[in-house]
């Protein structure tokens, strides 16, 4: 069948939702920004950080890059392991290598971050 399969790393491999809300809670509060619910900042999870700033919250180019730097601070400091991997996601990429198969991650987060975050779970 298929020899080779991409994988995504936020919501397939592992739930990040956590790290990514927090970390987007700290760009907005760095930029002077009143903190709506958790529950909407999970539309940071997927597309890229500078479109949500500036289309969800009416940044600024300017004030939208400011932010992902904000953001990307507190993740790279802790937000990339405030993380978990999924019940059973070890245990199926390991069937698949051993069954052969060539296993990519995809992912539009920076590559430095999603190395951190496999290697830490193991991945």
């Amino acid at each position: 069948m298929y020899d080779t399969i991409l994988f995504d790393l936020d919501g397939t491999l592992t739930d990040s939702g956590l790290g990514i809300t927090n970390a987007a809670m700290y760009g907005l509060e760095k930029m002077g920004w009143k903190l709506p619910p958790r529950e909407e900042l999970y539309q940071f999870i997927g597309p890229p950080l500078f479109d949500t700033y500036r289309l969800r919250y009416g940044m600024s180019e300017q004030q939208a890059q400011r932010a992902v730097e904000h953001f990307r601070v507190y993740y790279g400091e802790k937000g990339m392991l405030e993380n978990q991997v999924y019940s059973g996601i070890p245990e199926a990429l390991e069937r698949l290598r051993q069954a052969g198969k060539r296993l990519i991650l995809a992912t539009s987060k920076p590559e430095k971050y999603a190395k951190i975050i496999m290697a830490h779970f193991g991945l």
